[in-house]
């Protein structure tokens, strides 16, 4: 099996996986369906997806658990739930994401930082190859 049938084999347990955990936060309201949230958030994050392929199986977690519902009130309930859940599965992502982008600017301070070293070293260079000439 190459990488990336590998990683739609995974992506499609991650699916099935939090159709089974959205419903479950559905049906009972529990709390700790909001860690389990998480916990396939931080899956999503180790196999590199991004936020829209989340968005996408939660789309399609949520069409299949509101599709039967006739009453619109039942239904917005439904949806708003299941928002509180997306909510718990996108933030390790969003963590990861801020990371990344604190480490990005981290490292574009440090490149600056050496730029600068790099431009005064060249011009110590350049004297000290005047002094030697002279």
């Amino acid at each position: 099996m190459n990488s990336a049938s590998s990683i739609k084999c995974k992506t499609r347990e991650l699916a099935r996986r939090y159709q089974v955990a959205l419903h479950r936060h559905l049906t009972q309201e529990a709390a700790t369906n909001l860690d389990l949230a998480a916990r396939l958030g931080r899956l999503a994050v180790t196999l590199e997806l991004e936020t829209l392929d989340l968005a996408l199986i939660h789309e399609e977690a949520l069409i299949v658990e509101t599709a039967p519902i006739p009453a619109f009130a039942d239904r917005d309930r439904m949806i708003r739930q299941a928002g509180v859940f997306f909510a718990a599965a996108i933030l390790p992502m969003e963590e990861t994401h801020r990371t990344a982008l604190a480490a990005n600017a981290n490292l574009t301070r440090l490149n600056q930082t050496l730029n600068q070293r790099t431009q005064a070293l060249a011009a110590s260079n350049r004297r000290l190859k005047r002094e030697v000439t002279r």
